[in-house]
């Protein structure tokens, strides 16, 4: 399929649900959906489902239960390009604090490690960002993930206390910006490929700077062409979809 062939619908194009044909939704039809707090990916995808004219419908791109922002939702021969949608550079902004961790390396588990730290200058952070994590960098799938080990996802070893021994991915950052820092919290933007864990790229970037690292907020801003301002609010959607008219 063609990814010109499929119809986007944004929140100020509500209106087109009260005249899109059958033939339109079978076609192909894309919402970028902000994500909500708490909510899995599929979360998203099984509030849908029931409110479409069609049966296919899925996402490009899992956010964790605790990242919030863009997940773009495919409909009918638009989860062909869900593949081609995956390939597109993300856009992610997150806020950490440096000096503890948790086994996710976020807020859903407790804090699990602390230390003392000489907090590093923001130029000093800078250059620990331009020098190792810029460009095609390794990392190494957190245990709180959906990675495959032996058949298993790696965060069933997890929750039973388990580490075991994970592979090293390429991932790729094209950006790592600082919008805020002051010396315990820090807040970056990052452009990045297909496949980069946030939460390592911050316990990674923590490290070496000597520390420790926990995300605190982590929110996709873009995905592709879709950005966080265009991007539906999800029980906004479901009550659009009721203007849905199949005929």
């Amino acid at each position: 399929m063609n990814p010109s062939e499929h119809l986007s619908i944004y929140p100020q194009d509500a209106h087109r649900f009260s005249t899109s044909s059958l033939e339109e939704w079978q076609n192909g039809i894309v919402f970028p959906v902000n994500k909500p707090l708490q909510w899995t990916s599929f979360d998203v995808i099984r509030k849908l489902k029931p409110q479409l004219p069609v049966k296919k419908i899925g996402h490009a791109g899992t956010l964790d239960p605790l990242a919030t922002g863009v997940l773009v939702c495919c409909v009918g021969r638009a989860t062909k390009l869900i593949s081609t949608f995956q390939e597109h550079l993300k856009v992610y902004r997150t806020t950490f604090t440096f000096g503890e961790t948790t086994p996710s390396l976020d807020r859903a588990t407790p804090v699990s490690q602390t230390t003392s730290w000489d907090p590093v200058s923001e130029s000093e952070l800078e250059a620990v960002i331009e020098s190792q994590f810029i460009g095609t960098i390794q990392q190494v799938p957190p245990m709180y993930s959906a990675v495959k080990k032996d058949g298993k996802r790696l965060y069933n070893y997890a929750r039973k206390g388990e580490e075991v021994e994970r592979q090293p991915r390429e991932a790729y950052i094209e950006s790592c910006k600082i919008l805020h820092y002051d010396g315990k919290q820090c807040t970056l933007e990052i452009a990045c490929g297909k496949g980069t864990y946030i939460r390592t790229l911050v316990d990674d970037l923590a490290k070496a700077a000597d520390s420790l690292g926990v995300v605190d907020e982590l929110q996709r801003t873009k995905s592709g062409p879709y950005s966080i301002d265009e991007a539906w609010n999800i029980h906004e959607l479901c009550d659009a979809l009721k203007q849905v008219l199949i005929v």
